[in-house]
């Protein structure tokens, strides 16, 4: 369990340093890091490249917020 929580944080940190919120030395090195953790820190990370890339182009935003409609009989 505690594996998966490491290689989870370190996908975190590779998604979060592709999305510009470090300066690119500090974005190289988190890339390199989640590199060394092996295969199941990149799959983390390239699921977390691909939801960003989503939020980013508006997959989760809804177009019309849902209204509730009262009936015209149970109007007081």
């Amino acid at each position: 369990m505690m594996k998966l929580f490491v290689h989870a944080l370190g996908a975190w940190f590779a998604v979060e340093a592709a999305s510009g919120r470090y300066p690119r030395p500090i974005a190289v090195g988190l890339t390199m890091l989640v590199s060394r953790l092996g295969a199941p820190a990149t799959a983390f990370a390239m699921a977390g490249y691909g939801l960003m890339r989503l939020k980013e182009a508006g997959a989760f935003e809804r177009t019309q917020p849902r209204t509730r409609r009262r009936r015209a009989g149970n109007a007081r």
